[in-house]
């Protein structure tokens, strides 16, 4: 414990070292530092004053005080709200079955799409495929 007093000399440099004369340094600028810093109060994440509801807020304040409870008691009534209109209107119901495609009319010089039914029909009389052939080659 008595080393701090000796003093240490640098072999290299030729210069001697007391360590309490430094160590007196340290603490001296840690005491100087210290009192620049100022002192900055924490929050803490504080509010504020307690706030003061009028009218209706303070009627629903009473049940639900805190800002969670307030939250889950709202999204807790549209859920509600939701769930009770879709029992009541039915959801939407079945839909409507589709009404049937009107066949084309394969009399005259309309030629059917290749994607329909009917264009296998179409294509059995001789006729007709020339026709197609000839539409097609123009």
């Amino acid at each position: 414990f008595f080393f701090h007093l000796l003093p240490i000399t640098d072999n290299a440099i030729g210069i001697s070292y007391d360590l309490s004369s430094k160590m007196y340094a340290v603490r001296a600028t840690a005491r100087i530092a210290n009192r620049a810093v100022t002192k900055i109060s924490r929050r803490n994440m504080g509010g504020g004053a307690q706030v003061e509801y009028e009218g209706i807020d303070k009627v629903v304040r009473s049940v639900f005080p805190e800002d969670w409870q307030l939250a889950s008691a709202i999204l807790g009534g549209y859920t509600v709200l939701i769930v009770v209109g879709k029992a009541t209107m039915g959801g939407g119901g079945e839909e409507a079955a589709p009404a049937a495609v009107a066949a084309p009319s394969t009399s005259g010089d309309a030629i059917p799409s290749v994607e329909s039914a009917e264009f296998e029909k179409y294509i059995e009389n001789e006729s007709n495929l020339m026709k197609w052939v000839d539409s097609v080659s123009k």
